[in-house]
């Protein structure tokens, strides 16, 4: 494999389409008129990164429709690559209506029963492909259901085969789910095995039982990641990592539409590590030793470059709340948040 044909980031979860009213603040059942956007936890973050000139892919599945063809010219045209996405022969790409709040609070009715991101299936996931990820981003979604949670398990397999480094969004979604204590060990079995986890405040008590940043940090990292980071809201984010802990402030700025703030978030958290070269020259799982832990490549990292990471990924999350849409408030590419 040459490095021409490495990405920074591969992404492996849901792409959806996602539908807003026109006139936020009004229910559903009171909309005449939605504006499409291209949205899924994964792929925004996949248009995030490229947004910070990352290469970067996304691994999932789309239906044989036209929502399906608008989701991938949409990721091909925001430079990510898009050989990794599948087209299911009979389940459709899936759709989500965004209800907005006078503050850019969102509800949501989605439309997957089940949706081609959810039968993604073990076969097409290559573990070559998983490979020329530098590093393997996951949600937790892909759990819900099968066969997409095998494919989930076998891509993070793959990853730590490669000696990549894993990175886990809780993304906690428990309407996805018919069995919530089933949904709580699995996320937790997927924090379990990454290097970097971060989760949003507002998900720490249904995961933990504590909505405390600092307490809650402590314990995703006893789960065995080597980074934890509690994204706070305009408040900024909380981390905590082997050269310490701290909280970086956020950015006051006016929501529209908090959707995807922690999708950008994500990005900028990620990209920023990827400049810094966190997540390059990797061993492969069996040269460690039995004692390792499974971040043990993320031991030495600083607190500046945490610092930073998490500034930027704050950036991020600043900007993509100002318009309509997940990824409609992020910088153009080339342009700094």
């Amino acid at each position: 494999m040459t490095d021409a044909a490495l990405l920074d980031v591969l992404c492996f979860g849901e792409a959806l389409v996602d539908f807003f009213p026109a006139t936020p603040g009004l229910p559903l059942a009171e909309v005449e008129i939605f504006h499409r956007h291209l949205g899924g936890a994964l792929a925004n973050v996949a248009v995030g990164l490229g947004r910070l000139g990352r290469r970067v892919g996304l691994l999932t599945q789309v239906g044989r429709d036209d929502f399906g063809v608008f989701l991938r010219r949409r990721l091909a045209a925001e430079g990510v690559d898009v050989d990794t996405i599948g087209i299911h022969p009979h389940a459709r790409t899936g759709v989500t209506f965004v209800t907005l709040g006078p503050g850019g609070e969102r509800s949501f009715l989605s439309l997957r029963y089940p949706s081609a991101d959810q039968q993604i299936p073990p076969e097409a996931v290559d573990p070559q492909a998983v490979a020329r990820g530098q590093i393997l981003h996951l949600g937790s979604s892909t759990l819900a259901r099968e066969p997409a949670r095998t494919a989930t398990w076998k891509a993070l397999a793959a990853a730590r085969a490669a000696g990549r480094l894993v990175s886990v969004d809780v993304n906690l979604r428990l309407h996805l789910w018919d069995d919530r204590h089933l949904a709580l060990q699995l996320i937790r079995d997927l924090v379990a095995q990454a290097d970097l986890v971060k989760v949003a405040e507002d998900e720490l008590e249904p995961l933990l039982g504590t909505s405390d940043a600092v307490a809650g940090a402590g314990m995703l990292r006893a789960f065995g990641p080597a980074v934890a980071v509690v994204t706070l809201g305009a408040r900024g984010a909380y981390f905590a990592a082997p050269a310490g802990a701290d909280t970086v402030p956020g950015l006051g700025v006016q929501a529209v539409d908090a959707t995807g703030a922690g999708d950008a978030f994500m990005a900028g958290l990620l990209a920023h590590l990827c400049i810094s070269g966190v997540a390059s020259g990797l061993a492969p799982i069996a040269a460690r030793g039995p004692s390792d832990p499974a971040g043990r490549h993320l031991a030495d990292i600083d607190l500046v470059t945490l610092r930073a990471a998490c500034a930027l990924g704050n950036r991020m999350g600043a900007a993509a709340v100002t318009a309509l849409g997940a990824t409609t408030g992020l910088p153009p590419r080339g342009q700094a948040p």
